[in-house]
């Protein structure tokens, strides 16, 4: 039978958290037949009742000639009456799909404007203009008959009758659950997903070089590392036996990690981005009762108030993250008692919450189609 709703990325893997992990899974298990179009790994996921169809991995020049037009292609002949399409490149389908007669959903992860204005390769030029296009492409976005985005924040751009937030916050897991106390878990400082300059990897690089850092302890790191990324300072913190990465992982194996480990990292630079953004890593190091160290950003220091789980420090200091790390090391009292309100933050912030919005939200769109009416 044709799916009814088709998630479709020519960016991300087919084994994507948001995407398919998350999204696409959440309609399955309500009920609606789903089909996932993204892009090839050899990465595993848990089984989710959702139809795989990948596209080739294509550099980023022939991934916007070709593979946006191949998810199009592929998405108008799954019939599916809701096509939910999740990046920047595929917002020119969106008048191709609407007159094709589908209902279309756009999924903005990030602010478009603000990511063109971090990027400190672009000139001020560049920036001008490439920060011009990105809001007309986000008008474009903005004719879509729903569009869902990862914060409040992200949302402010598109019309207020068609926007809706749906946080990226962790699936509940049974591993959860039976988790070791902390003090029972290996001396590991764990950083789980992208590295990167503005994601601080120089930063974690540094910090196991800080007189202050632990002998006794190290730094697990597994995630993607941004291609533009020079590497070396990574390559001579993981030559102290201090740092270790573990390459790229599926996304229950990064998760099983944080289970093993006593501190979850977050050491973001301040850049227009990631001020507005709520990390998904950040939430799942309190599912796994994890005391955290984070950069001193206004919005993450907002969501966790009175919350006393997290070491806020001066973003891009990599001797206050290693002084941070030394403070729990040195008070098991305290590495407790934060991994302790770190289980009771996590009820706050979980995904059960999110994903019936989003099924309300495809009931709306398209009344009976769950039930075979639509059919």
């Amino acid at each position: 039978m044709n799916p009814q709703i088709v998630h479709v990325s020519s960016a991300h893997p087919w084994v994507d958290n948001r995407v398919h992990l998350r999204e696409a899974a959440a309609a399955a298990a309500a009920g609606y037949r789903v089909r996932l179009i993204a892009v090839a790994s050899p990465l595993t996921a848990p089984e989710t009742g959702v139809e795989v169809v990948t596209i080739p991995v294509r550099r980023r020049a022939r991934r916007m000639a070709v593979s946006t037009v191949q998810a199009l292609v592929l998405a108008l002949r799954s019939r599916a009456r809701i096509v939910h399409l999740h990046d920047p490149e595929l917002i020119w389908t969106i008048p191709v799909l609407r007159l094709a007669g589908r209902i279309v959903v756009y999924d903005a992860h990030e602010d478009l404007p603000d990511q063109v204005r971090g990027k400190d390769y672009l000139t001020p030029r560049q920036r001008a203009v490439f920060a011009a296009l990105s809001r007309a492409l986000l008008v474009l976005a903005g004719t879509a008959h729903r569009v869902v985005t990862a914060t409040e924040w992200t949302g402010r751009r598109f019309p207020a009758d068609r926007r809706l937030a749906i946080h990226n916050f962790p699936l509940g897991r049974p591993e959860d659950d039976r988790q070791r106390p902390v003090l029972e878990r290996d001396a590991v400082v764990a950083h789980v997903g992208v590295l990167s300059h503005d994601r601080g990897i120089d930063v974690l690089a540094r910090a196991v070089h800080e007189e202050g850092f632990p002998a006794d302890w190290r730094l697990e790191m597994v995630g993607s590392i941004d291609r533009a990324t020079p590497v070396e300072q990574l390559r001579r913190a993981e030559a102290t036996g201090r740092a270790h990465h573990g390459g790229v992982v599926g996304p229950m194996q990064a998760r099983d990690l944080l289970l093993r480990a006593r501190i979850g990292v977050v050491p973001f630079l301040r850049t227009p981005v990631n001020d507005q953004i709520f990390p998904t890593k950040l939430f799942e190091y309190l599912a796994a009762g994890l005391a955290v160290i984070a950069s001193d950003v206004p919005l993450w220091r907002g969501l966790l108030d009175g919350v006393e789980c997290v070491s806020f420090v001066p973003p891009g200091d990599p001797a206050a993250v290693a002084r941070a790390v030394r403070r729990y090391a040195d008070d098991p009292a305290l590495l407790e008692r934060h991994s302790t309100e770190a289980r009771r933050a996590a009820r706050r912030f979980t995904w059960a919450p999110e994903a019936a919005r989003l099924v309300r939200m495809y009931d709306e769109l398209a009344p009976g189609l769950r039930t075979g009416e639509g059919s």
